[in-house]
């Protein structure tokens, strides 16, 4: 059955069938309801005293006066148990009422026996939370709670409760508590009152506290109970304490107590739910609470203090809150069935398992059992849970070291393999079972184990070395030698290799041979050829494709017949099918000649014709002649060549491009050869008599089974079948891509063919200028070229373009219209124009002309020489012209330049000129009837020159430096009306808007506001309030001046506390009273203060009727007379006590009048009764008053003289018996009569001694009373002080709030002036209680009553500090010695010697290093080490940092410097360009002057007059021959010695111009140089920077020193610029001088023309004076040798202008050229500037790293500095 039910158990588990809630326990912390302890546990309750036990006991209450019956009797006995009215035992606390009836029950003490406890006696531990204890007596005046959690061995204390602390339990601070451990004693639960049903409270975690933890170990301190004891130790006796120990007395006081409420739960920790009976209890009473928890969490024990068994992975923990904190199981795996937990396990790891196995089986061990133990090992592939997991090593003992164990399980990192024996040095095998390669003859007396072989092992089959049991070598296939350890030829690298060794495989055309190194298998490489195979070309260099050897047919020997084809490539992007610039146009009969020479390699050719047919048909017969200058070599390659192959026939196909002449030629190494072409005929079917084909090159291509490694062995022709199979040299026969067009298995081939054909790599030598990089195709050498270059360097513009240049070349873009073809000069792109047709494209007319194609002359009217070439329209104007013909003057000048009007244009004279800086006008114009100048004046100017102010302006205009400015008068004037201002100084004299001043900036006296906005007003002040006296208002703000405490913009207004405005002299103070008044602020008409509640008066001095008090001391209160009470409604106004109707009494008269009842006012007198018990107290009361008074006398006369009668009448009486003694004689009798009369007066003078000594008691209490009084009255005084200060308080908040809101503040005012005279009633009753307290001994002892407890509890107070003073004292004195072990490492007590301790003078020493002082002082010098460190660290940081960015600066700068150096080349380029175009014009126009004819002026005049003088004798028909003959000479002459004269210095000038552009050029070649070098220390800095943060400070020196080139070029650029700027000037004088031989030619043709006028009028003198013609004759003899002299001196000058054209040519080339190397340093500019920018992106990179680096530094340096901490 058992076995069954398991069975169902199981199944309904797994079926997840579930009759049942969840368990609250399964979603954390579950915790037991709690209840009373006490039910079910009556036996576990005792008392230390039960009254009745043995014997009846009687008992009287106090309470209850009204039942009769006070007395009762108590018998506990067990007979009488279930009678609740007689048995009182201690289980009647349980429950409330007897069980089974509805009657009260009670435990009861015996009575007067003080000292009595209730224990309850817990059988487990449980969780106490509260008591509860109902009284049926008074409470104990003293009593205490204490518990104990070991069943009573040791006992702790809760709480004390005591009526007087400080008299019950001395020491004891009082409460409330401040911290979960504080003892303290409550007085709340022991007062005297209720006298029944009183309770006693008790919370084990005080409310006030915040429980954060509820495990802490305070807190499970106080919660964690097995005995609870509840101690009373003292009785309220009701005044009783000085009466004597009577029966009747006792009878009254003991203990007695309802019910008593233990509340609490079985302590779980929150491991339960519920808690069941111990073990064998058969306890079932209902709501009893059990003390064993059901656990869960895999907990266990009374409490669920422990983990079960095997579930200790996890330290025990309480469950908290969604934490359950489960305790976790073992994981052994399957290997043991206990375990125990380790708290070091659990720390060392992470705190996420502490449980340890104990007694692991299956050959294990370990914390987990994970381990095999020694001598066996866990096998691969097995789950570690198997039981058979280890397994013996097994190793063999012959090569095992260690006694045969193995590593027991797998570590890679670490080298371990699960069941590998540990063997001996020279064996090998899991069980160490065998030799290791290169070893044999396995014995175990060997101490290695084996032998060692004297075979390589790497060389040997299988890397065995040698035969394990023979020791015989056994070598790999490319293995030779003894010992095999030698690679057969041409292998290398003996290795492991199943091989051994690996094949050179040496390229064969890279390579000399196929031997290599046997180490490396480095092969030996030809030249400029790397890589182990030399299969790689050197950065740089090239292998030649097999048509590397190409000969053009454009630079050929043809004859006239053929034609040069030069043909532009493709601009659509296709590729071309030539390869140079174009082709030879061959014709029938025609051939071609090519020298060859430079052939690198002597062998078998295929001589390849590259052509483009033009016809459908074919050449049928084309020769190949191949002439050789020298004979062959007979015993070179070429030994068997014939003479009769040298001359080949081919024929040229229409469908091809290429053709071979068959068959090869050879050709030997350094030798010339001329190859000849002739076409003989072109299809013989067809004759074309103009047949021709476009010859494009001949290519020799090196036949493959020429080449050696081709032939000879197997390699050799499986690689010539490849190279053959995949037709690999047929790709370069034609021009269709060849190379991009090789299969892959070819390019290795040719590759190789290339080198050996070459013998070497090739250098690259790409052109810098025209190549993107150094760098070409390491197949074919070609190199990446710019836009439009072509060639394999890179070296050629492409034809149809030109200016081979950094930016590549450009196209020529020839004219079509003016141009004869596409194709232009290299150099100058220069197209080759047609006639009349000019520019470097051809496009443009010739200078002068325009409308190109149908090209028009200029018409600038003289001033200007060219025009533009499409609009006509003139350039570049010159005297002060513009206009599209020059026909206009400047802006700025005047008159008419058109030619025939001639009036040249001057500067306006407004009144100056615009240079002389005295001009107000930008143009002008010129009157055409008066031509009289007219200004068009700037504003404010007038007058015909501007030299007068217009309107509105002033100023001086006329006078140089003058001018006119606006009248300032701020918009207050008409502008329409004239005379605003004055013309000279500018003050305004016609304001407006009632404004005034110089510049109508401030309104008119009795005005006021801004002027600037016109919105000045008239004064508004207040006749009342304003003083006339003082003037009228300010201006500005229109403030008028105000009476003395007179305020307001008008004056209209008193100020603040301040009344009486009518009065025309000033306003008066409020004056109102501070205490009677509301606020010192007045009514502005009346003067009226505005009173508080009950005062009046103007100034609220006075108190209201039916008020009373001291205005003064702010104390008029309202009398507030009940008016039926009352006689009269005004009460006294001092006092305030209102005057009663009879029977009525009271403040108020609202109550009844002593020896009255009733309701006031219905009063009615008490009776006989009252006034006979009125008699009695009035006696008392005299008695009291008397005794009172008596204490009064003694204090102040002290005791004798309180009783100065008696001791008068008893000095009487004695000196009656001295006369008796002295004068009478005393018998026997009469002496027993004064013996027994003295003895009378002794007993007498005894007594009143007792009285005395009384009264001195009574007087003392009665002092300390009044004293209790006095400090009572203290306090109600310094409460009346704290209402008084509310009351200020909320009369500020009420004037706040009347501030802030009037009627809100009203409401709020009136509710707190009622709260405050309410509170100040109180205060006034107070103090009227206070004088009664005084004056009625019952209400004083009250007093005194409330006056010793407060001081009791202030004094119980003050020993509860003290005593915890007193405590933390002790406490830290016993923790002295632990502290100074911990802090200084010595338990001194309190000074240790070598380590010292608290207060000793030292803590910690040399050999006290576990003390924390000295871990301190250490750490804290490692700190200041490490912080020490870290700065230096974070210093040379920074200074590196500041190195890089120094370094970024001045790289910056740099590129700064480098950026104006181009920028200034690019100004010397433009200005020499300018200079260019300059000098052009200066050809031209020297050109144009030579081509003129012309004679001078002074000549023609000259010979004019001498003409004039002379006597002609002459016929007129011989006069007028003579006069045509002169006319022929003088048109002949021209002026050249004044043109030579003039060009001299033109020349010199050009010649100095030369020379220093000469000079910048070679400045120029210096900076570039210079730049170079820059450009290597920048590379030199960027390798630097790539290196680690080490090399840093190299970088930055490197930048330092390109700074430093850098700054040099600055200079050195700087000088090249001044020498261009000079160049510059130098043209500028070069062009000046030329405008002045401009002008000079247009005078010499205006002289020319009067001077033919003037030759006209001598021609009609000579015809009048025929006289002078003999004189004539003879000057025209003079002239004619002049003449004949003057034409040899014009052949000179134009020789020599000649001369100067052609120097002015060179000079324009030689700028040119100067251009053109601007361009290139503009272009290395752009290089270094591009180099700058990534060198500044580097050092920004570098920046950046370093900041990260920084940043790294200093999250250590911080880290650093808090772990210290």
């Amino acid at each position: 059955m058992k076995f069954f039910g398991s069975f169902i158990v199981s199944l309904v588990s797994i079926l997840g069938i579930n009759s049942q809630r969840p368990s609250p326990c399964e979603q954390g912390s579950c915790y037991p309801a709690t209840g009373n302890l006490l039910i079910g546990r009556d036996e576990q309750l005792s008392a230390t005293s039960t009254c009745g036990l043995s014997v009846p006991e009687k008992y009287c209450i106090v309470s209850h006066l009204q039942d009769t019956k006070k007395c009762f009797s108590c018998h506990s006995t067990e007979a009488n148990r279930k009678k609740p009215s007689l048995s009182h035992r201690v289980e009647n606390l349980i429950y409330r009422y007897f069980p089974g009836t509805r009657k009260r029950s009670w435990w009861q003490s015996e009575n007067g026996k003080e000292e009595v406890s209730i224990q309850l006696d817990l059988e487990a531990e449980f969780h106490f939370t509260h008591l509860i204890m109902t009284f049926k007596t008074f409470r104990p005046a003293a009593m205490f709670v204490e518990r104990s959690y070991d069943f009573g061995n040791s006992w702790k204390i809760y709480r004390y409760f005591a009526y007087d602390c400080a008299t019950s339990f001395p020491g004891v601070p009082r409460g409330p508590s401040r911290n979960l451990t504080d003892v303290v004693c409550e007085s709340r639960y022991s007062g005297v009152a209720p006298s029944t049903e009183g309770e006693v409270i008790f919370r084990v975690l005080p409310p006030n506290l915040q429980i954060r933890d509820p495990y802490a170990p305070e807190v499970q301190d106080l919660l964690k109970i097995t005995n609870l004891r509840v101690n009373f130790t003292k009785l309220h006796t009701l005044g009783d304490d000085l009466l004597d120990n009577r029966l009747d007395i006792n009878q009254k006081y003991y203990y007695a107590v309802y019910e008593m409420v233990v509340r609490g739960s079985c302590s779980c920790y929150g491991h339960a739910s519920r808690c069941l009976p111990l073990d064998g209890s058969d306890l079932q009473e209902t709501d009893m609470v059990h003390g064993r928890c059901e656990c869960t969490h895999f907990t266990t024990g009374l409490n669920c203090e422990r983990c079960e068994d095997f579930y200790n992975d996890l330290p025990w923990r309480p469950a908290v809150g969604r934490q359950s904190n489960a305790c976790k199981r073992c994981n052994c795996n399957n290997h043991a069935t206990s375990c125990h937990f380790d708290p070091v396990v659990f720390e060392a790891t992470g705190q996420t398992s502490g449980g340890v196995c104990d007694g692991c089986q299956h050959n294990t061990m370990g914390r987990q059992c994970e381990q095999c133990k020694p001598y066996f090992y866990q096998q691969p592939g097995i789950d570690i849970q198997d039981p058979s997991i280890c397994a013996a090593c097994n190793c063999d003992m012959r090569g095992s070291l260690d006694e045969g164990i193995c590593d027991s399980y797998t570590d890679v990192r670490n080298g371990l393999d699960a069941g590998q024996c540990h063997c001996k040095r020279h064996v090998e095998g899991r069980q160490c079972d065998r030799c290791k390669n290169g070893f044999w003859n396995f014995t175990s007396e060997n101490p290695d184990g084996c032998q060692e072989c004297s075979c390589n092992t790497l060389g040997t089959v299988g890397n065995l070395g040698c035969d394990v049991i023979t020791g015989s070598c056994s070598c790999k296939r490319h293995v030779i030698g003894r010992d095999c350890d030698v690679c057969l030829p041409e292998h290398y690298g003996l290795s492991e290799h199943p091989d051994g060794c690996k094949p050179c495989d040496c390229d064969p055309g890279g390579a000399y041979d196929n031997q290599c190194d046997v180490v490396s298998g480095q092969c030996r490489c030809r030249p400029n050829v790397r890589g182990r195979r030399c299969d790689e070309l050197e950065q740089g260099y090239f292998a030649g494709l097999p048509d590397y050897q190409v000969f053009e047919a454009e630079y050929s020997n043809f004859p006239e017949s053929g034609q040069l084809i030069i043909r532009e490539p493709y601009r659509d992007g296709r590729d071309k099918t030539w390869s140079g610039p174009g082709f030879v146009r061959a014709f029938k009969d025609s051939f071609l000649e090519f020298d060859i020479d430079g052939i690198p390699q002597s062998m078998d050719y295929d001589l390849v014709i590259r052509y483009e047919p033009q016809l459908p048909g074919r050449w049928e017969d084309v020769r190949v002649i191949v002439d050789r200058f020298e004979p062959v070599d007979p015993d070179g390659p070429c030994a068997n060549a014939f003479p009769e192959d040298d001359i080949k026939f081919v024929q040229l196909e229409s469908g091809s491009r290429d053709v071979i002449a068959y068959p090869p030629t050879c050709l030997e190494r350094g030798k010339k050869y001329k190859v000849r072409i002739e076409f003989k005929s072109y299809d013989t079917q067809g004759e074309q008599p103009r047949a021709s084909v476009l010859i494009d090159s001949i290519a020799l291509i090196p036949r493959a089974d020429a080449i050696p490694f081709f032939h000879g062995d197997q390699a050799a022709d499986l690689r010539l079948q490849e190279y053959s199979y995949n037709r690999c040299g047929e790709h370069f026969y034609g021009l269709y891509n060849a190379k991009d067009n090789v299969p892959e298995d070819c390019k290795k081939y040719i590759f190789s063919m290339g080198i050996y054909t070459l013998g070497s790599g090739f250098e690259c030598n790409c052109d810098p200028t025209g190549s993107l990089s150094g760098i070409c195709d390491p197949l074919g050498g070609a190199c990446q070229c710019k836009d439009n270059v072509v060639g394999r360097q890179c070296d050629k513009c492409a034809p149809g373009t030109y200016g081979f240049s950094p930016e590549g070349c450009t196209t020529c873009d020839c004219n079509p219209v003016g141009s004869l073809d596409n194709f232009c000069d290299v150099s100058t792109g220069q197209c080759r124009c047609r006639p009349n047709t000019y520019g470097r494209q051809c496009d443009q007319c010739q200078p002068g002309y325009w409308n190109f194609p149908n090209c028009q002359r200029c018409e600038c009217n003289g001033h200007a020489d060219i025009c533009d070439a499409k609009t006509g329209k003139c350039i570049d104007c010159r005297d002060a012209t513009e206009g599209y013909g020059c026909d206009r003057c400047l802006e700025g000048y005047y008159g008419d330049p058109r030619l025939g009007i001639d009036i040249p244009c001057r500067p306006c004279p407004c009144p100056g000129t615009a240079d002389s800086g005295h001009s107000f006008a930008s143009r002008c114009t010129l009157d055409p009837r008066s031509q009289d100048v007219i200004c068009e004046c700037e504003e404010g100017y007038a007058g015909p020159r501007c030299d007068v102010c217009d309107d509105n302006y002033y100023g001086n205009p006329d006078t140089p430096g003058g001018r006119c400015q606006p009248c300032n008068c701020n918009g207050n004037i008409d502008l329409g009306r004239p005379g605003n201002c004055d013309a000279i100084t500018g003050q305004c004299l016609q304001c407006l808007f009632n404004t005034d001043g110089f510049d109508c900036g401030v309104c008119q006296p009795g005005f006021y506001g801004d002027a600037l906005n016109k919105t000045c007003a008239e004064c508004t002040c207040d006749i009342l309030g304003t003083d006339a006296s003082q003037g009228p208002c300010d201006r500005v703000t229109g403030q008028c001046p105000c009476l003395p405490n007179v305020i307001g913009w008008q004056c209209d207004t008193c100020a603040p506390l301040h009344w009486k405005l009518a009065s025309g002299e000033g306003c008066e103070a409020c004056d109102c009273d501070s205490i009677g008044s509301e606020s010192p602020q007045c009514n502005e008409y009346t003067g009226q203060c505005t009173c508080r509640e009950g005062f009046g008066g103007r100034r609220c001095d006075e108190c209201l009727t039916d008020y009373w008090g001291d205005p003064s001391l702010n104390s008029c209160q309202p009398c507030d007379c009940n008016l039926e009470g009352s006689a009269t409604a005004q009460c006294d106004r001092e006092t305030g006590k209102c005057v009663c109707l009879e029977g009525i009494s009271g403040y108020k008269c609202d109550v009844c009048d002593r020896g009255y009842v009733g309701q006031a006012p219905q009063c009615s007198p008490c009776g006989e009764c009252f006034d006979n018990w009125d008699v009695i107290l009035a006696d008392l009361k005299a008695q009291t008053e008397t005794i009172v008074q008596s204490a009064r006398e003694i204090r102040e006369t002290g005791a004798t003289g309180a009783y100065t009668t008696e001791f008068e009448n008893m000095e009487e009486r004695l000196g009656q018996i001295r006369t008796i003694l002295d004068t009478a004689n005393v018998d026997s009798e009469q002496l027993n009569m004064l013996e027994d009369l003295i003895q009378a007066l002794r007993t007498q003078l005894s007594s009143m001694r007792g009285d005395m000594d009384d009264l001195d008691s009574a007087v003392d209490s009665t002092t300390q009373r009044i004293l209790s009084a006095q400090f009572d009255l203290s306090d109600l005084r310094n409460k009346v002080a704290d209402l008084r200060s509310t009351a200020n308080l909320l009369k500020d908040n009420t004037t706040k709030l009347q501030e802030a809101n009037v009627e809100g503040a009203l409401i709020l005012i009136r509710e707190a002036r009622l709260r405050a005279q309410k509170a100040q009633d109180r205060c006034e009753m107070s103090q009227s209680h206070v004088v009664d307290s005084e004056r009625q001994r019952r209400r004083t002892e009250a007093l005194l009553t409330r006056s010793a407890e407060q001081f009791n509890e202030t004094q119980d107070r003050n020993r509860e500090a003290l005593s915890e003073l007193e405590a933390t004292l002790t406490e830290m004195e016993q923790k002295i010695p632990d502290l100074n072990d911990k802090v200084c490492d010595g338990r001194g007590d309190p000074c240790d010697s070598q380590c010292g301790g608290a207060g000793c003078g030292k803590c910690g020493a040399l050999p006290c290093d576990d003390g924390a002082v000295t871990k301190a002082d250490n750490a804290l010098n490692v700190a200041r080490e490490a912080e020490g460190i870290l700065r230096g660290k974070q210093a040379q940081a920074e200074e590196m940092l500041r190195g890089v960015r120094q370094a970024e600066q001045e790289s910056t700068e740099a590129l700064n410097v480098a950026t104006v150096a181009y920028e200034s080349a690019l100004g010397v380029k433009n200005q020499s360009e300018t200079v260019k175009s300059q000098l052009e014009d200066l050809v031209k126009q020297i050109e144009d002057f030579m081509s003129q004819n012309g004679a001078s002026v002074s000549d023609i005049r000259q010979l004019a007059n001498e003409v004039m003088v002379r006597a002609i004798s002459l016929q007129p028909e011989q006069i007028t021959e003579l006069s045509e003959r002169i006319n022929d000479a003088i048109t002949s002459l021209t002026n050249i010695d004044d043109i030579l004269a003039a060009t001299s210095d033109d020349l010199k000038t050009a010649n100095t111009l030369k020379a220093r552009a000469d000079t910048a050029k070679l400045d120029a070649e210096e900076i570039l140089n210079l730049v170079q070098e820059v450009l290597e220390a920048l590379d030199e800095a960027t390798k630097s920077q790539e290196e680690a943060r080490g090399a840093i400070d190299n970088a930055s020196a490197d930048i330092s020193a390109v700074e430093k080139d850098l700054a040099q070029i600055s200079s050195e650029t700087a000088d090249a610029q001044q020498k261009a700027s000079d160049s510059v000037r130098d043209v500028e004088d070069l062009s000046s001088r030329l405008k002045n031989l401009q002008i000079t030619i247009v005078k010499n043709d205006r002289d020319v023309r009067e001077a033919s006028r003037e030759v006209d009028e001598a021609i009609q003198l000579s015809e009048r004076a025929r006289e002078g013609a003999l004189d004539l004759e003879k000057a025209y003899k003079t002239a004619t040798e002049t003449l004949e002299s003057q034409s040899d001196l014009a052949i000179q000058a134009r020789e020599r202008s000649q001369r100067l054209q052609e120097r002015a040519s060179r000079l324009a080339t030689s700028v040119l050229g100067k251009l053109q190397e601007f361009k290139e340093m503009e272009e290395e500019y752009n290089k270094y500037e591009s180099r700058l920018k990534n060198q500044s992106d580097e050092l920004s990179y570098l920046n950046n790293r370093m900041t990260d680096y920084l940043t790294f530094i200093s999250e250590k340096s911080e880290f650093y500095r808090s772990c210290q901490k």
